[in-house]
């Protein structure tokens, strides 16, 4: 009996980078991994799936971290300023903008393709 084919897993392409979430691996334009931590790697698949979508700091929590925090809480915030710092050669203006009393958004234009592996 043939077993079903294994479900095929998503990459995300956006600005020169690549991003597997079944590896948890992102990489540039040559291959080269960017060294992401598990946090950073969350929130950025989080605007992947919602590309060009504002998202405030409590929705940016919530999907990344799902639990009850100070409303002051500030680790978007540092988040997305290493996102930034770590993404800032893609040639194409910054990664990711912020609106003012709004949140973030994703700048770059997301593809995404279906693995062959």
């Amino acid at each position: 009996v043939d077993a079903p084919a294994p479900p095929r897993a998503r990459i995300y392409r956006f600005a020169s980078y690549r991003l597997e979430p079944e590896t948890r691996k992102v990489t540039d334009a040559r291959g080269v991994a960017v060294d992401l931590t598990g946090a950073e790697f969350d929130l950025l698949q989080v605007f992947l799936d919602r590309p060009g979508r504002l998202l405030s700091r409590d929705q940016l929590l919530d999907l990344t971290q799902g639990r009850e925090r100070d409303p002051l809480e500030r680790s978007v915030d540092v988040l997305v300023s290493r996102l930034r710092r770590k993404f800032s050669d893609t040639g194409d203006g910054p990664l990711f903008k912020t609106v003012r009393n709004g949140g973030y958004q994703l700048t770059a234009r997301v593809e995404t393709v279906e693995s062959h592996a």
